[in-house]
């Protein structure tokens, strides 16, 4: 393993050199941009909660909806955008993503009511979609096919968004108390121009399939799905799992994702090709891209409303609270020393056997337990989904062909994102009500994260 020093090097030291080295850094700065905005979209806004719903008068179920139109939206789309990046080239539909992004984030931070705010971050969702995808296929294609070069650009390109989405609590409750609630949607707009700038400029565009064609049919019962889905899990936190609306809504769901598989079993160009999932590694890769993002954002949002509702911290306090999550970016960057030094495998066992170990640390809390209780928690959680996440990621590329790396980032970006819209529901219904009520719900909502790793775990030493 070398000495302290010479074990930083080594994960720090970029694996590639020479003339490609400017091209991957370039595409790696420029990706990164969209990265950020999308990742500080995911944390920042959970501080600003409370003043949103004082502010547009929303309840429970609006604030919900303002992180779930995003997540939904972004879920949704990933699938096309995927698809559209094959055939259009991921540089020209990366710098579309940017410039809707931006739009509506404007608008975002202009918004009148709570309809106009969710409609604006389902909007910023579809900018989201347009970026991830495309932002992870630009940069294999940088890299040439050469494994460490991509596995550390990716363990770079996570430690930068990892980096932005622990320090969002901090600058959103900084910004919403200084600012106001719409200043955390205005700092998007010079990352966006940003972004943009550096991808025109120096990033190569992709080899296009120009035969693809979209599926539209796919996309319409995909979208069906996941709002039918997410929205019975919304419901059953305000009506209960047992009410007539909530069975119906999981029974429609269920009707429209066996709808969407027998599509895309016949389509000659499917939006999800099935064919992918014959992989036993990329399918579970996949089930484990929506364990790890349904425990880690459904965490996030339920501890953003644990700190200021039942501990009564104020907006600025919940963000230095979950400031520990900056270790994130040294974890993603050794996930890629360990990953090259070993295999994919024992980064993603490791970091989840972390994540279980950190939400059963917090078994049992309620409104007067200690933040020192509950530090070495916020730490390992950190560092698991650091360690865990790259590795995760590169196994997934590695999967399948080159041609398809957009599609195939795709649809574990969407598999994540509905994790994240899953997690906030399933979770954010249990975190309702007085503080000790609300201290409660989040106690049960960390011992099912638990179980949920732990089969992770057990998944991964199997199928990876």
């Amino acid at each position: 393993m070398g000495t302290g020093s010479e074990g930083l090097r080594s994960i720090a030291a970029p694996p590639w050199t020479g003339a490609r080295s400017t091209g991957i850094g370039w595409t790696l700065a420029a990706t990164s941009f969209g990265f950020v905005v999308v990742q500080l979209d995911v944390t920042i806004v959970n501080v600003a909660m409370p003043q949103i719903g004082k502010d547009l008068g929303a309840g429970a179920t609006g604030l919900q909806w303002i992180v779930d139109a995003y997540t939904l939206a972004f879920a949704a789309l990933l699938l096309t955008a995927g698809s559209f990046a094959d055939r259009f080239g991921s540089r020209r539909v990366f710098s579309l993503g940017l410039v809707l992004f931006g739009l509506a984030s404007l608008s975002c931070a202009l918004a009148p009511s709570i309809g106009v705010l969710i409609v604006a971050r389902a909007a910023q969702g579809i900018g989201a979609a347009l970026i991830l995808p495309t932002s992870l296929s630009l940069l294999s294609h940088a890299c040439a096919g050469d494994a460490a070069a991509r596995t550390h650009a990716i363990g770079w390109w996570s430690a930068i968004g990892g980096v932005v989405s622990a320090a969002g609590p901090v600058v959103g409750g900084a910004l919403t108390s200084g600012l106001g609630w719409r200043s955390i949607f205005f700092v998007n707009l010079p990352i966006c121009a940003l972004g943009l700038w550096a991808t025109r400029r120096y990033v190569a565009e992709t080899v296009r399939v120009a035969t693809q064609r979209l599926d539209i049919t796919g996309q319409v019962l995909a979208i069906l799905a996941l709002f039918f889905l997410t929205h019975s899990v919304i419901e059953a936190g305000v009506h209960g799992w047992a009410a007539a609306s909530v069975l119906s809504g999981f029974a429609v769901a269920a009707v429209v994702i066996a709808a969407f598989v027998f599509t895309e079993s016949r389509v000659a160009e499917p939006m999800i090709p099935l064919g992918l999932f014959r992989n036993k590694a990329f399918s579970a890769s996949i089930m484990l891209g929506v364990v790890m993002n349904l425990t880690f954002y459904g965490m996030i949002f339920v501890l953003s409303l644990y700190f200021q509702n039942a501990k009564g911290y104020t907006p600025t306090q919940t963000g230095f609270a979950l400031l520990p999550f900056v270790v994130i970016m040294l974890a993603n960057l050794a996930s890629g020393h360990l990953a090259r030094r070993y295999s994919p495998r024992v980064p993603v066992v490791a970091g989840l056997l972390l994540l279980a170990l950190s939400s059963g640390l917090l078994h049992g809390i309620d409104e007067t337990t200690p933040y020192l209780r509950i530090l070495p928690s916020l730490l390992l959680m950190a560092i698991g989904a650091g360690i865990a996440t790259p590795a995760l990621i590169s196994r997934t590329l590695a999967s399948v062909e080159p041609t398809r790396s957009a599609t195939a980032s795709a649809i574990l970006g969407a598999a994540r994102q509905v994790g994240s819209a899953i997690g906030i529901a399933l979770f954010g219904a249990l975190v309702w009500g007085l503080p000790a009520q609300l201290a409660a719900g989040a106690s049960v909502s960390f011992d099912l994260s638990t179980l949920f790793r732990l089969a992770g775990v057990l998944l991964a030493v199997v199928c990876l």
